[in-house]
């Protein structure tokens, strides 16, 4: 039982590692996406003012733009598909969480069962072995 425990909690230990490994993906994303709608930002605004070289840049910002604008599309599709795994790893997480705490009860269990076993075994001995 004691086996079955310790593998149990190396797996709960796996599941919280890859838990938080999704976490930080997903973090890792929301920085990205800031980053990316602070540089759409940027661009818009040096769009949008007046500056005697303006002219000179327009078509390279507005590809510049464009590219961010499909970079923030991917970003958003790569968030839901991260959402659904942080998810997925949550669950397992939780499935293996309760797993454990079933089978630490059941090793709790067990153990109270043998100390009480050698507790009655110790407690008839010491009557068997005293004299009338």
């Amino acid at each position: 039982m004691r086996s079955r425990l310790k593998k149990i909690e190396r797996v709960l230990a796996v599941q919280e590692q890859l838990h938080r490994l999704a976490q930080w993906k997903m973090a890792a994303l929301e920085r990205e996406k800031t980053a990316n709608a602070d540089g759409q930002v940027d661009l818009i605004s040096a769009l949008n003012a007046d500056n005697q070289l303006h002219g000179l840049f327009v078509e390279a910002m507005t590809r510049r733009l464009a590219a961010l604008a499909r970079e923030a599309e991917r970003l958003e599709r790569a968030r839901g598909v991260m959402e659904k795994q942080l998810s997925e790893e949550g669950l397992k997480l939780k499935r293996t969480e309760k797993m454990t705490d079933r089978v630490r009860r059941e090793h709790q269990l067990g153990r109270d069962k043998r100390l009480f076993q050698d507790l009655l075994e110790t407690l008839a001995k010491a009557r068997d072995a005293s004299l009338p």
